[in-house]
Formats: structure tokens, C-alpha cells, sequence
């Protein structure tokens, strides 16, 4: 019971830590989180890279063109004990006939519920801090909470992020826009699987924008430890409405060193 009340009171202090004031810079990275955390002890480094084979053309409200971008992001995690992670990340944008560009960096802390409450479902919680220049992300500085929601059934799984973001930029208010994404995995083979997983991007918690505006993206994606410490994933998407990519294909690699 003491250890449970300590988890709790570590819980409660990093949902109300002002740690998160990061970007929204949808798109950098194709993820839905789970609760299984980076061992403690062990680096993970991760490379995500997707290349938007069908997007927007035209500059909309400051964002640059989407079409034909080659997105990445490149993190390094660190598992701190057997229910706490930490994460940096930095992003970058390539574009025929433009080149090379740095977008912003991120930092994610993560917690997850440990095994031992025996709770109904996975549960943790992840959020962030981040900078993204101006023309890769609608706000400069935003605070991103999102729960980790999860269940297993033998090879079936199961996982939802519903995402609350804040921008905390300029002296007006800002309303708190929801993001949800979810997956669902099966497992195929050794350490293999094959899911299907929806990201979105709604507006407001106060009123949701119009459809036309909203973001809504299906991937159907393929992932498989290939080596004790190697992974990777690989995930074609297509974009539901007219404000979405509506091409999209994604990879990620990860490499873990340590414990």
C-alpha cells in the first residue's frame, strides 16, 4: 500500500507539472503510445521518417506546403525505473528544390500504472515539451497531455491516446484542442504485428471544427523486432478529408543499448 501511495502521488505530480509547453507539430511522428516503457537503465534511440507522397500544395494560415515533404524526428529515451521514461527529440523537414530544414525540438515524460494494482486495463500517462519554428507547426509553444489506454487479449491489442493540447504562446487565450489516435494489433509470427491506426485532429474540446477542417488519417502498418535490440515499422496512411495528407508513408527504426 505505501508503494502504491508514493506511484499516486508521483502521478498526480507529473499531470500537474508545468513541464509541458511543446508544439503541435502534427505528422513528425506516426505513434500510438502504449504502456510498455523503456527498460530502466536502457537508451533507446528512434528514427522516424515519412514522406507525404500526396498533400497540401498551398501555403494555409502560415504552414508551409506539406506535399512531397520528407518528415523525421530522431529520439533518444532513457528508462528511469520500471514505471517512468523520459525522451528528447529533434525534428527536421526535407523538400525538393528547397533542402533541409531544423523544426523544433521536443521533450516527453512518461509514466505508466505498474502491473502490480492489477488494474482493469494499461493505463499511463505521457506529456511534453516542445519548440517548433515558425511555419512547420500552428503554435510556437503548447502544453500536450495525453493517457495511455490499453488492453490485451492473447495476440489481439488494443491502444487509445486521446490527446488534450494547449497552446500557451501570446497574451489571448487559447481553447484546448483534442488529437485522439488509437490502434488495433495482431500479432503475427515472432515478435511481429500488424495493426491498423487512426490519428486525428478535431479543434477545440469547446466545439469541434467543421469536417471539412478536421484531420483524420487511417494507417495500416506492419512492425518486427528484427534483432534482440533492433525494431522497426513500417505504415502507409491515407488522409479522410479534404484539410488531411491524403498519401502518406511512414518508417521507424529503434535501437536500444544498455540493460
Amino acid at each position: 500500500m505505501p508503494n502504491r501511495r508514493r506511484y499516486l502521488l508521483s502521478f498526480a505530480i507529473i499531470l500537474a507539472s508545468p513541464l509541458s509547453v511543446a508544439s503541435a507539430q502534427q505528422g513528425y511522428e506516426f505513434e500510438v503510445y502504449d504502456t510498455h516503457l523503456t527498460t530502466p537503465g536502457t537508451t533507446e534511440f528512434e528514427l522516424n521518417a515519412n514522406f507525404v507522397a500526396s498533400g497540401r500544395k498551398q501555403i494555409e494560415n502560415g504552414l508551409f506546403p506539406t506535399h512531397h515533404m520528407l518528415r523525421s524526428s530522431f529520439e533518444i529515451g532513457r528508462g528511469l525505473t520500471n514505471w517512468l521514461e523520459a525522451s528528447a527529440y529533434v525534428l527536421g523537414v526535407h523538400q525538393s528544390g528547397i533542402g533541409s530544414s531544423y523544426v523544433g525540438n521536443r521533450i516527453r515524460v512518461t509514466a505508466s500504472a505498474p502491473s502490480a494494482w492489477n488494474l482493469p486495463v494499461e493505463f499511463g500517462l505521457t506529456q511534453e515539451i516542445g519548440y517548433a519554428r515558425p511555419g512547420f507547426a500552428e503554435n510556437r509553444w503548447t502544453y500536450e497531455l495525453s493517457p495511455m489506454i490499453g488492453k490485451t487479449w492473447g495476440p489481439l491489442a488494443v491502444a487509445f491516446n486521446p490527446v488534450f493540447e494547449r497552446s500557451l504562446a501570446g497574451e489571448t487565450s487559447h481553447p484546448v484542442e483534442f488529437e485522439p489516435k488509437a490502434r488495433v494489433g495482431y500479432g503475427i509470427g515472432a515478435e511481429g504485428s500488424i495493426s491498423l491506426e487512426y490519428y486525428s485532429t478535431l479543434g477545440p474540446t469547446s466545439g469541434f471544427d467543421p469536417r471539412s477542417e478536421q484531420k483524420h488519417q487511417l494507417f495500416v502498418a506492419f512492425e518486427k523486432e528484427w534483432a534482440e535490440d533492433w525494431e522497426m515499422a513500417v505504415s502507409v496512411g491515407r488522409g479522410l478529408t479534404s484539410s488531411s495528407d491524403h498519401g502518406v508513408v511512414a518508417t521507424r527504426f529503434e535501437y536500444r543499448i544498455g540493460h
